[in-house]
């Protein structure tokens, strides 16, 4: 042995001791005083550097790529100070937004609940993977009460439905196209597959639905787009049209992606009708398969804690207004029982943090059409008897605690919590249309006008624009819509560069599409999100004074600048 090793063993020893004791839980767990030491540290740290702005704020600015790069580097050596390296997040935080902050509106972004976090932190510090039951044990069993209970409130049997966590929009689609690929072609992943295949779906739907495609090899140009309707909802007429035209060139449908909700398509689709015209297409054409359904009801499952809601009764003291869309909405939503599949993302709706989503199947073997050939499978598992979900995944590592800590925050929130939560986004939303309304003479309106959820579109015009009658206007006249898109875009690009990282300022988002004209052109808007526990009614209607300011003061420059 060379001369010094021992010495050098001596260093790695002590520096192994010194991690061990700053850094990782101890075998009996008796240092965990040290993680939740750098936990309020942390936090407080943060908490005393965001001051009173809805964005996280830095007067310098933003860094090009080449000054990241010459930042990209880690100490040569060991940092002894936890609270030292602790102290940097601000600084990673420029720029970012901050979800409990009152005049925060931006896109889909709730505030994470305290039982999530703390579940979430807790079980990940045992490191258990969800891709079996081998390494989770019973935690994996609240990826079934999850599941359990979702089907419950979608009437799908629950002895007879399948589910599964997944990674965000896109992963919920791949496993639908997939499973409706395995329908029509049931030997497609073991041979190449000659015949031509479509997916079809609304044209303004989220671009993961192409993307989904995409990424499974079946094409982009397989995606056929049905035009929507001025709500968004998918045209029925178009979309009975296009399948016709699909089968009749002797190509497979695997895919009919329906709007149940989303990001984009702010209203639900006709489900019945269009399962009854798939059923009817399947005996039409003498199809030896059925085409699935899938519900992109990204948003619109929450909806399924009203089902059972007494509005007669009325014990949460809903106004008329929010109680009358809350029926509609039930009306349409208890459709969704006739999908074969649709999906739900808790991380927008459920108020958990980044990213928490599932997959929910009516029927079962669905996705034992998509199970692994146990002979080509790395031997990594041996309990083929336990819940393994491995077999079938699209992930190879999943994590439990996220899922444990997702059915935790469903048995804290359960009914009439969540439906509260609800009710004051709506409620909130309804306060923004109002003031909006008292203030059309400043030359806004709202674009959504019969949205039946939070969200608020919110046009913008130049000064002395006729309100009452140009939004009407622009959804037959395309050239007229596009002045005024230059005007809408120029201003929400002022607000958001100038008036988001500001003491008094609002952040908020815009839509390049809020609705498709009649031309079927999209109409851009500002986004206003309202989903924050913390706004009041007060806060919201400063949100729209506040929006009205800084209109004013970009009017001015802009009518110099034009």
């Amino acid at each position: 042995m060379p001369k010094g090793d021992k010495n050098i063993e001596a260093k790695y020893e002590k520096i192994l001791k010194w991690m061990l004791d700053k850094y990782f839980l101890s075998s009996d767990g008796s240092n965990s005083e040290s993680l939740i030491w750098m936990i309020d540290f942390a936090l407080n740290w943060i908490l005393s550097k965001h001051w009173d702005w809805p964005m996280f704020n830095n007067w310098s600015l933003r860094q090009d790529k080449t000054q990241i790069a010459s930042y990209s580097k880690i100490p040569d050596s060991l940092e002894l100070e936890p609270n030292k390296i602790l102290s940097t997040i601000p600084d990673h935080m420029w720029w970012s937004v901050k979800a409990f902050h009152p005049y925060m509106v931006k896109n889909v972004i709730p505030l994470p609940n305290f039982i999530y976090l703390a579940t979430n932190l807790a079980v990940s510090l045992y490191m258990p993977n969800a891709v079996t039951w081998e390494d989770s044990g019973d935690i994996l069993n609240s990826e079934l009460f999850c599941a359990n209970f979702l089907s419950d409130i979608s009437w799908y049997d629950k002895n007879k439905s399948a589910w599964v966590f997944t990674f965000w929009w896109t992963g919920t689609n791949l496993y639908a196209i997939k499973i409706g690929l395995s329908k029509a072609f049931p030997n497609h992943h073991l041979t190449w597959v000659r015949e031509d295949w479509v997916v079809i779906g609304s044209r303004p739907s989220h671009y993961c639905h192409r993307t989904s495609v995409d990424w499974l090899g079946l094409w982009q140009n397989n995606y056929v787009q049905v035009e929507s309707n001025i709500n968004q909802t998918t045209n029925l007429e178009e979309l009975k049209l296009k399948c016709r035209e699909v089968l009749e060139s002797w190509k497979k449908i695997i895919c009919i992606e329906l709007a149940g909700w989303t990001t984009s398509n702010m209203w639900i689709d006709d489900i019945e009708s269009i399962y009854h015209f798939r059923n009817k297409l399947v005996d039409e054409f003498r199809l030896d398969y059925s085409p699935h359904i899938h519900v992109d009801a990204v948003l619109g499952w929450v909806y399924l804690f009203f089902l059972e809601y007494d509005f007669d009764l009325n014990n949460l003291g809903f106004s008329v207004n929010v109680m009358d869309k809350l029926k509609k909405i039930c009306d349409k939503l208890r459709m969704i029982k006739y999908a074969d599949s649709y999906w739900v993302d808790f991380h927008k709706t459920w108020y958990i943090p980044y990213v928490s989503s599932m997959i929910m199947v009516k029927d079962g073997h669905d996705f034992k059409r998509l199970r692994r050939d146990w002979d080509l499978m790395t031997p990594l598992f041996h309990d083929d008897l336990a819940y393994n979900p491995w077999t079938f995944t699209l992930e190879t590592s999943r994590s439990a605690s996220n899922i444990l800590a997702t059915w935790l925050t469903l048995k804290t929130f359960w009914f009439e919590w969540f439906q509260a939560l609800i009710w004051h986004t709506l409620e909130i939303s309804e306060e923004i249309r109002d003031e909006i309304w008292l203030n059309s003479s400043n030359w806004i309106c709202v674009v959504n006008k019969d949205s039946f959820w939070c969200d608020v579109f919110v046009r913008c015009y130049n000064a002395w624009t006729d309100t009452d009658n140009v939004f009407d206007a622009e959804l037959i006249d395309s050239s007229l819509l596009v002045t005024n898109n230059e005007y809408l875009n120029k201003f929400a690009k002022y607000l958001i560069e100038n008036k988001s990282y500001i003491s008094d300022g609002i952040a908020i988002s815009k839509s390049s599409a809020a609705i498709y004209t009649e031309t079927w052109h999209p109409m851009p808007a500002i986004r206003i999100y309202p989903l924050n526990p913390n706004i009041t009614k007060k806060s919201a209607r400063d949100i729209i004074k506040k929006l009205i300011t800084f209109k004013k003061e970009f009017d001015l420059v802009y009518s110099w600048n034009k």
